[in-house]
């Protein structure tokens, strides 16, 4: 009797364990994504002195995509953009090219790589951060 107490509770706890990760995984997709910030609020904000790493979060957050030419990076620099939210701009359009480049190219890679993209250097916004 106790035999199959013990089995009941240990798949009851293996069924939890499973579900749960089942709707972790779920929520990154659900949940709701913020409205994109325009480029003269993030000028707004840099001149208003707000850290550059909250200004980061709310980029990252929206999953903004930026493909910035060096005009366009000059321009934002005299309208008071710091280097460091410029920065972040740059690579995020930096990494959907790379990523793209990678995905283009993923049947010349070795088996493991592609099998395993989430863990190579060219990976794609939640997965891979420099800084």
């Amino acid at each position: 009797m106790k035999f199959n107490l013990y089995k009941y509770i240990i798949s009851i706890t293996f069924l939890a364990f499973i579900l749960s990760l089942a709707l972790s995984g779920c929520s990154y997709y659900v949940k709701p994504v913020p409205p994109p910030l325009t480029i003269s609020e993030i000028a707004n904000l840099c001149k208003r002195h707000v850290p550059k790493l909250t200004i980061i979060k709310r980029l990252r957050a929206s999953h903004e995509i930026f493909y910035l030419t060096a005009r366009q990076i000059i321009k934002l620099h005299k309208e008071g953009i710091t280097s460091g939210v410029l920065n972040y701009m740059l690579r995020t359009g930096i990494r959907k090219k790379q990523h793209r480049a990678f995905k283009r190219g993923q049947h010349m890679q070795p088996c493991w790589v592609w099998q395993n993209w989430q863990w190579t250097p060219f990976a794609p916004y939640p997965y891979f951060y420099p800084y």
